[in-house]
């Protein structure tokens, strides 16, 4: 009974009515508090970024009281410098609050490496298709006469030439040397007996042909001083095989093979020092 006299007293709904507006002023200032120290409801606009390095986003955003954290290196784009901002979130002119992060996506300060896939004897349809795949650029597109029409025979960075998984900063470019097919005009086939490798080799290409297979005999010990002694298409006078044909060669250190051909044909096609030895 002196429970509920005192629930509807008088005093038990002045002290209520106390302690709500104690609670409610100590609600307004713990929401005051929190405004005031978040600065809730200001704003910035976000700067503009792009192409400045982090030491000027820094700058640049300590003025406005915003952070910023990198969440991703791009591809290198060589339009941007290294280091740069390449891509902001949220882009520039939008308004966020004081304190907010943005997040960055920098150019990385160097280039990717990838490497050159394998390329020889693939198509020029499939190899800039592979190339482009991979990030590099095609440049410049160089024919040849080979029996393969528009097939890879070579792939080249100024002149020089590339083997299959040289690693390359994406974005090379590369040349392709390309086979223009057989010609259809028959010349003669070239005389090299008493040719090195290397001097056949040179020879060959002067004259728009292609080297063949290359079997040396089984007792060769001397690779460099070994000499052609066979050939396939075998030398002609007269115009026989076509232009970018391919031509097999035959090695030896046995000279006694070699096979003592017209005097016309030793003086177009030996070694100087054996050429004159010839004519003595």
């Amino acid at each position: 009974m002196k429970l509920f006299r005192f629930l509807v007293s008088k005093t038990f709904f002045i002290n209520l009515i106390l302690m709500g507006v104690v609670a409610a002023a100590l609600l307004w200032g713990l929401n005051y508090s929190l405004d005031h120290y978040t600065e809730h409801g200001i704003t910035v606009d976000v700067p503009d970024l792009n192409g400045l390095a982090l030491t000027e986003v820094e700058t640049k955003l300590e003025k406005s009281k915003l952070n910023f954290a990198i969440i991703d290196s791009a591809e290198y784009d060589p339009s941007f410098p290294r280091g740069a901002v390449i891509a902001q979130y949220p882009e520039a002119g939008n308004q966020v609050k004081t304190g907010r992060e943005l997040k960055l996506t920098i150019n990385p300060f160097y280039p990717r490496k990838v490497e050159l896939p394998d390329l020889i004897e693939k198509t020029k349809r499939r190899a800039i298709y592979d190339l482009e795949s991979k990030g590099f650029t095609i440049g410049e597109l160089q024919y040849v006469p080979y029996i393969g029409k528009d097939v890879v025979i070579d792939v080249k960075i100024e002149e020089r030439s590339l083997m299959p998984g040289t690693k390359l900063k994406k974005g090379t470019t590369v040349d392709l040397v390309l086979g223009m097919g057989l010609s259809d005009e028959l010349v003669q086939s070239p005389y090299l007996r008493w040719k090195t490798l290397e001097e056949a080799e040179d020879y060959l290409k002067m004259r728009s042909f292609n080297l063949g297979s290359v079997i040396y005999d089984e007792e060769v010990s001397d690779t460099a001083a070994a000499l052609v002694y066979r050939q396939n298409p075998a030398p002609s006078m007269e115009p026989s095989i076509r232009m970018g044909r391919e031509i097999d060669l035959w090695l030896t250190n046995d000279y006694t093979k070699i096979v003592n051909d017209s005097l016309e044909f030793q003086n177009t096609a030996l070694p100087d020092s054996l050429a004159n030895d010839s004519t003595k």
